[in-house]
């Protein structure tokens, strides 16, 4: 959401919520007392844009989690004591109100009880800094500044001649656009500016810094892959476009290079690409590739003399700016692999993920996207991937898909022992190659039933039954009471979703 839009919705819920606020102590007024002093007291203190969350929203009568806008709003209210307290309250871009915080009560965050049910939403909204990514106050000063500039008095007497002389501080707004706008067009016939000085840059808060030395593979650096290294910057700053006056970019992104000094310059080497919305599929690792997630990039920009490699950027669920080193291959611009770049926000990756980025170790990721579709094509969901999963190394799968002609291959090759064939049918020989399958999806759950329940344990394919061993298809997983007795039946809940999700995983390799 563009920063007009934003600040626009921030109006509207101090305007709404102060409206409420008056109707409620209109209702109730007290004729015999001073009660111009109460609705005075009463009232909207500040509202802050905290960036976005995932919420559970019914779509065409099924539940999606979809990103939302965040805003913490922030009350003053007298209470039957006469004391002044101040609540916290946190709303979505709806309006919708979504949790509260009583500052003097000592309770904490609270969700609103309609929303007891989304178990990950009290989490989400207490991992967001209430620093906030926008503050409504210092935007609204901003402006009284830029206002009481044009009319060439003081700031704290703004009020004052708005009292006073409503047409004179409209003729002030109306002066100050057309300076903005005068500028604009100024800035739009000329050259792109490509130098700012340090006050510019340290007046923006929306941003995200990357060492220059900083390892993007296990040989590259940002210096080295940007081709800056003779610049002399110390960092890379990532800010949003229209914090820079003159920048042309069309995304909502900028990268600079910044100096000892603190000036900045704007990094020639990357250029816009696949245009403002792009639609290209990345399959983002996680820092140590235990996780893949398919994505879709904010902004991506082409490395110029690079064929593979891209820097892209995204939001991230708590309004983090999330820089990606990007590798697509020349044959195919429509996917591509992703990994996090480290920045004060983010974890370093790993040493076996920056690997996989190396150009010279890894010479095409075309192989690895090829893997990772052909998981898919068997039903594999994409985030339960793991970097052995489609890397280089064939001994250290996870996991592994056959197909007909090939499972046909081993088992011919397997009957053409003597031992084997005498013994066994060709049906049986490829009935023991895919058990193989079966017991490596079956492991993989196994180590995700110990993640989550720890001391619990998973059985498949061999059951003691009137104390003779029994092959079996069936799955089972037991909780031990001792451990599980406490919030016993979310534990049950959390075993079943695994149990099922095996089954499934199983079936759908089976077919």
């Amino acid at each position: 959401m563009e920063k007009e839009k934003i600040l626009d919705k921030m109006r509207e819920l101090r305007d709404v919520r102060d409206l409420q606020i008056l109707s409620k102590e209109l209702e109730n007024i007290n004729l015999d007392v001073d009660y111009k002093k109460d609705l005075a007291e009463n009232k909207v203190l500040d509202v802050k844009y905290l960036g976005q969350i995932e919420q559970n929203v019914e779509v065409d009568g099924k539940e999606e989690k979809v990103l939302k806008d965040i805003y913490l709003l922030i009350e003053q209210q007298k209470d039957k004591d006469g004391n002044l307290i101040q609540i916290e309250k946190y709303y979505n871009e709806d309006l919708e109100f979504l949790a509260g915080n009583n500052l003097t009560d000592g309770y904490g965050l609270m969700l609103d009880p309609k929303h007891m049910d989304q178990r990950d939403l009290l989490e989400q909204l207490q991992n967001l800094d209430k620093e906030g990514l926008l503050d409504l106050n210092e935007m609204d000063q901003e402006r009284l500044e830029q206002i009481a500039n044009v009319l060439g008095i003081e700031k704290d007497n703004i009020k004052k001649v708005a009292s006073m002389n409503k047409n004179q501080l409209e003729e002030a707004e109306e002066q100050l656009e057309n300076e903005e706008n005068l500028d604009s067009k100024k800035i739009d016939e000329g050259k792109e500016r490509k130098e700012f000085s340090k006050n510019e840059i340290e007046k923006i808060s929306t941003k995200n810094e990357i060492k220059i030395n900083q390892k993007v593979t296990d040989k590259d650096t940002m210096a080295s892959v940007l081709g800056v290294q003779d610049k002399g910057y110390q960092k890379i700053a990532i800010i949003y476009s229209d914090k820079l006056k003159g920048n042309s970019n069309t995304t909502r992104f900028s990268f600079v290079g910044i100096k000892e000094d603190g000036s900045a310059e704007k990094i020639e080497s990357l250029e816009q690409g696949y245009g403002n919305t792009p639609s290209k599929t990345i399959y983002g690792l996680n820092r140590d590739g235990s996780q893949l997630e398919e994505q879709k990039a904010s902004s991506i920009f082409k490395i110029k003399g690079k064929k593979e490699a891209q820097l892209a950027v995204e939001i991230g669920a708590m309004g983090t700016i999330e820089p990606k080193f990007v590798r697509t291959p020349a044959q195919d611009n429509q996917k591509a692999i992703s990994v996090p770049i480290e920045t004060s926000q983010i974890k370093p990756t790993t040493r076996e993920v920056r690997e996989l980025m190396n150009e010279r170790r890894n010479v095409r990721v075309s192989e690895e996207i090829e893997k990772i579709e052909n998981h898919k094509e068997h039903g594999c969901d994409v985030e339960n991937l793991k970097l052995q999963d489609y890397d280089d190394n064939l001994n250290n799968n996870t996991h592994t898909h056959l197909e007909d002609e090939e499972l046909e291959k081993y088992a011919n090759e397997a009957l053409n022992d003597e031992d084997i064939e005498n013994v066994f049918t060709k049906r049986e020989v490829k009935e023991m190659i895919e058990d193989n399958e079966v017991y490596s999806i079956v492991w993989d759950f196994m180590m995700r039933l110990e993640e989550q329940l720890p001391r619990a344990f998973m059985y498949y394919g061999v059951m003691d039954e009137n104390k003779f061993e029994q092959q079996s298809s069936e799955i089972g997983i037991f909780l031990p009471f001792r451990h599980f007795e406490h919030q016993l039946e979310k534990n049950i809940e959390q075993a079943n979703g695994i149990g099922l999700g095996c089954r499934e995983r199983i079936l759908t390799m089976i077919k």
